[in-house]
């Protein structure tokens, strides 16, 4: 079934609840925007690596090497993958975050994200969750 009629019958059963075909096709094909608002926590081990995710800028991590704060320009949101990418500053980088089970290899944790971090030609691989949800957890 493709997607224009998936939402033609989505839009036709939702006016039979009261809402209207605009509002059904606004929410079929709106980016899932909502998963990577807020305050958000990504991590990597081997080699290790963190950045905070905040309203007010973006926090990059690495062990022996001081923390570069940036902008934090807002992430490209498509489907269930969201981007951030800094270009500018002295450690450009690009992190995507994708929605999915996710597990640091290191401790019992588990995450609602995966995450991808492109750092000075290297691809490195991790985890992200929201900090509450990381807090709520064992301690690695």
């Amino acid at each position: 079934m493709s997607a224009a009629l998936r939402v033609m019958l989505l839009a036709s059963a939702l006016t039979g609840c009261g809402q209207s075909g605009a509002d059904a096709t606004a929410t079929a094909s709106s980016p899932t925007a909502g998963d990577f608002a807020g305050d958000l926590n990504a991590l990597g081990t081997e080699p290790f690596w963190a950045i905070k995710i905040r309203a007010d800028g973006l926090t990059f991590s690495r062990p022996g090497v001081e923390d570069v704060k940036s902008a934090n320009p807002g992430p490209v949101i498509e489907n269930d993958r969201a981007t951030w990418t800094v270009a500018d500053g002295p450690t450009p980088f690009k992190l995507t975050l994708t929605k999915g089970d996710c597990s640091d290899g290191m401790s019992d944790r588990h995450y609602a994200m995966n995450a991808v971090l492109v750092f000075a030609d290297k691809t490195m691989y991790g985890c992200a969750a929201t900090p509450a949800s990381i807090a709520a957890q064992p301690a690695p």
